[in-house]
């Protein structure tokens, strides 16, 4: 607990710019934002390299469509435990540990290929462990963030969190690209520096609460009781039930982009791009959140999924990589929208105690439908052209969000000035910073 930092803050009297003022003056919220930062930067990079790494290694959409599922299989078959064993465990260490453990990863995949060793099916198996250590980082980074920082900050941390996540990794995609001329090593061996440097970061935060871990005996039935808590927490919301379903259908089709992209492309500099122009529209629509955030949050979820499907889908009718970029940029502005909003709503919704376990669960139910789209996807490029997936996308996304918005559940939800941003400005009085 750093005792130089501010203990008490008046929303109620401070404003918006006081808010945020608030929120920077966390030394322990600043050292994990520039963590995050960090983990951006090589995250962007990681993400050109590693599928471009397959396509110069087998040329084929079947295996780099195994490699994303590859990547996301961890995230949903461990994700179901790691929320509980975050919940139990010191929170540091689980962050520092899935750094190294990360970064040593990545130094593993560059010495396999600069000697020539490297097989498809050994990244394949880098992706995979990667991914295990990521599913237990992100449960754990989620409790840390809800510990450091209090409720009526909460938007505010999702928004700078979202416009930090974009305007930084505009650099990444370029970046990514550029170092891909000099070889795909120096890609990989960035990405494995921002591993280490945000584990770095992590070590110097302060709290004891990232400490705190059960004493209780950690067995199969204690397991199973969290596990079934963590998902009990999430079904018994009413908005947060209703509104997985639709988050589901929208990831499933959203899931194959990853893969699409880089095959609409003939080299890297056009997928750094479209990469590019992407985190232009997110750092523009989170700038956007921020002047927004007073809508209802099914306006502003709704316009977000709506811009978001619609620039998508308009790549299968247009041609030309300027308006194929200004599309991804229509896209790229409805993200922030719909994510920050959502973010918000789970973070603030979710009792703390249970939130590890209910951000794994909640990560697992979203991210479910993920690898069989990818695998589809992957099956059907023969038959099937790259743009008319993308239309196919648009459509679909529409339907799903009209039937969204004509859910009474989602539109009626009794709860809603319990969580919405607005609302929780207008109702705090003093709330605790540190």
């Amino acid at each position: 607990m750093d005792s130089q930092e501010p203990r008490q803050e008046t929303v109620s009297d401070t404003g918006n710019k006081a808010s945020y003022k608030a929120l920077f003056s966390i030394r322990n919220y600043r050292l994990l934002l520039m963590s995050q930062t960090v983990s951006v930067i090589g995250d962007g990079v990681y993400a050109i390299a590693l599928i471009w790494l397959m396509k110069l290694l087998t040329g084929s959409a079947l295996w780099m469509s195994v490699l994303l599922v590859a990547e996301t299989l961890p995230l949903i078959l461990l994700g179901m435990f790691a929320g509980v064993i975050v919940d139990r465990s010191s929170k540091r260490k689980i962050l520092i540990c899935c750094d190294i453990a990360r970064g040593s990863i990545i130094v593993l995949v560059i010495l396999l290929w600069a000697t020539g060793l490297l097989q498809p099916y050994q990244l394949i198996m880098a992706a995979l462990l990667l991914s295990s250590f990521t599913a237990f980082f992100g449960p754990a980074r989620a409790v840390t963030v809800r510990n450091v920082v209090p409720d009526a900050y909460m938007f505010q941390a999702q928004s700078v969190s979202q416009l930090v996540q974009t305007v930084v990794g505009l650099t990444a995609p370029a970046l990514g690209a550029f170092l891909l001329t000099f070889g795909t090593a120096h890609a990989f061996g960035f990405n494995a520096a921002t591993f280490f440097i945000s584990c770095l970061l992590l070590t110097l935060v302060r709290d004891e609460r990232m400490t705190e871990r059960k004493e209780e005996k950690m067995s199969f039935a204690s397991l199973a009781a969290d596990f079934k808590e963590g998902l009990d927490t999430i079904m018994t919301q009413p908005l947060l039930r209703n509104l997985i379903i639709y988050i589901m259908l929208i990831n499933f089709m959203l899931s194959p982009t990853a893969l699409l992209f880089p095959l609409m492309v003939s080299d890297s500099s056009e997928l750094a791009v479209l990469e590019i122009c992407f985190f232009i529209g997110i750092a523009a629509g989170a700038v956007v959140t921020g002047l927004v955030r007073r809508l209802p949050y099914i306006v502003t979820m709704s316009i977000g999924l709506g811009l978001l499907m619609t620039g998508l889908g308009m790549l299968f009718w247009i041609r030309g990589l300027v308006w194929e970029a200004m599309f991804v940029f229509v896209a790229g502005l409805g993200s922030p929208l719909a994510n920050v909003t959502l973010q918000t709503l789970f973070m603030l919704k979710v009792p703390r105690p249970v939130l590890g376990r209910a951000a794994g669960m909640m990560r697992v139910l979203t991210e479910g439908s993920r690898p069989l789209a990818m695998m589809l996807t992957g099956m059907l490029l023969s038959w099937i052209p790259v743009r008319s997936f993308f239309g196919v996308v648009g459509i679909f996304g529409i339907v799903v969000i009209v039937l969204m918005v004509l859910n009474p559940a989602i539109r009626k939800d009794s709860d809603v000035s319990a969580y919405h941003p607005a609302a929780a400005e207008a109702g705090a009085t003093t709330k605790e910073v540190m």
